[in-house]
C-alpha cells in the first residue's frame, strides 16, 4: 500500500505503528478485542437459557494446562480487560461497574 517492503522498513527504523497511521489500517488485535466485546454484549442481552450464553459462562473442568495455571474462562478476558480501561481512566474501585453489566448497556459503549 505505502511501497516499503520489510527490509526498508527495518532499516529505516520505522515502526509498524507509524505504518498503520499513514495507511489508515486498525490493529487486528484492538479489532479482535472490539469484536469479542460486541459479541458479549449481544450474549449479554439474551434472557432465554440458549447455548451461546451457556457457553459463555462455562467453566472449563476437564482442560489440561501447565501446572499451577488455572483453565482460562470466557469472562477472565472481560475482567482482564476492563481493569486495565478502568486503570487508564483512573476510575475508583468504588465506581467501578461489572462488565456484564456494562454489556447489557448498549447506549453507553
Amino acid at each position: 500500500m505505502l511501497g516499503i517492503t520489510r527490509l526498508t522498513q527495518v532499516r529505516a527504523g520505522i515502526r509498524s505503528s507509524t505504518l498503520r497511521e499513514q495507511s489508515k489500517i486498525g490493529d487486528a488485535a484492538a479489532y479482535a478485542k472490539l469484536s469479542k466485546i460486541r459479541w458479549a454484549g449481544h450474549v449479554m442481552c439474551l434472557n432465554d437459557h440458549r447455548w451461546t450464553r451457556a457457553v459463555s459462562d462455562w467453566t472449563p473442568r476437564d482442560v489440561k494446562r501447565t501446572t499451577g495455571r488455572p483453565p482460562t474462562r470466557w469472562s477472565d478476558f472481560f475482567t482482564k480487560s476492563f481493569k486495565e480501561r478502568y486503570n487508564a481512566l483512573r476510575v475508583p474501585r468504588t465506581d467501578r461497574i461489572h462488565w456484564a453489566t456494562l454489556a447489557r448497556e448498549r447506549d453507553k459503549w
